[in-house]
């Protein structure tokens, strides 16, 4: 999975991934820019009494499509608030990095490949991301009577087929840390790059908050054997979701949900204080998405964020906080 997304020559991202609309899948801020604007309104409220700079970091931000989106507004909102910030874009990729680095900005920013490359106790603001834990790479497993298996990449005739084996002990360590015994023939997926990243960015945190767009769910409901007896590995391609995941790997877009309980954990073993989980509807409606539509194709692009049979239900976002 790490190769198939982003691998320098052949992954996905290298060879430029496919967001929005006739892509392969779409993200909040590549549907409409009133999800940036009600982030930066949010971003404001909350640090415009900070003194001195404050900071925004996107971790993930890909080809900057949403930091540039983001930063317009705060101009809009508040040009003295918005001169006050110091723009941070971490992006793996070095092809999104060119792309990030090759936009006008009227302002400096900061790109970085890595979260280690970001000092602890550096961010006074903000360190945000939309959808980049459900594309960590994962380690898949099933239950069996005889113990946890994993599934592994094999190949057989020319092609990837999975073939079973027995799990790392730091699978089965996962699970039992969430009170999780999968049932015989259940599959599910272990994410072990999740909360070291996360508890890395926490670390950069001084005071601020550190705020996560997601795809994911407790951890009780994202292995329930009833609820996904399968797991949640997908692949997206051409605006459709499925697909042999190891059929065409660095050609189209893989994820897995993620798990909202090890990563609030992560957080707050770093010292953060665990404001809540909410629905993206929730959350965008609080924060006044539809005060920046300006007409009705707008607003009914607004509405898909929100929809409760889409996106608005289906991403949740998690806000930790670290009070100075």
């Amino acid at each position: 999975m790490a190769a198939a997304l982003f691998d320098d020559e052949g992954g996905y991202y290298a060879r430029g991934a496919r967001i929005g609309e006739p892509g392969d899948f779409v993200t909040s801020p590549a549907i409409s820019r009133a999800f940036a604007a009600a982030i930066a309104k949010e971003f404001r409220c909350e640090a415009e009494g900070f003194e001195g700079p404050v900071d925004f970091v996107e971790i993930g931000a890909g080809d900057g499509r949403f930091l540039w989106d983001f930063a317009d507004a705060l101009e809009r909102q508040d040009r003295a608030f918005a001169a006050r910030v110091r723009l941070t874009a971490i992006e793996r990729s070095a092809a999104a990095r060119r792309l990030l680095e090759e936009r006008g900005w009227s302002r400096p920013l900061n790109v970085l490949g890595s979260a280690d490359e970001l000092p602890e106790a550096s961010v006074f603001g903000w360190i945000f991301s939309n959808e980049l834990f459900d594309a960590l790479p994962v380690v898949r497993v099933r239950g069996s009577e005889k113990g946890l298996r994993e599934l592994r990449v094999g190949c057989e005739a020319g092609r990837f087929v999975w073939v079973t084996a027995e799990a790392p002990e730091a699978c089965a360590a996962y699970l039992s840390a969430f009170d999780i015994r999968l049932e015989p023939g259940q599959a599910a997926e272990v994410s072990l790059e999740a909360a070291p990243l996360y508890r890395r960015l926490t670390r950069a945190l001084a005071r601020g908050a550190v705020v996560t767009f997601d795809y994911g769910h407790r951890a009780g409901v994202l292995y329930h054997p009833l609820a996904r007896p399968r797991g949640t590995l997908a692949v997206h391609a051409g605006g459709r979701r499925g697909e042999d995941p190891l059929a065409r790997p660095g050609e189209t877009d893989l994820t897995a949900h993620v798990n909202w309980d090890e990563l609030a954990r992560a957080g707050e073993a770093e010292g953060l204080t665990t404001r809540g989980i909410f629905r993206q509807a929730a959350y965008l409606v609080r924060a006044g998405l539809f005060d920046f539509v300006a007409d009705d194709s707008e607003k009914w692009r607004a509405y898909r964020l929100i929809d409760p049979e889409g996106m608005g239900e289906q991403l949740s976002v998690l806000i930790q906080e670290r009070r100075g």
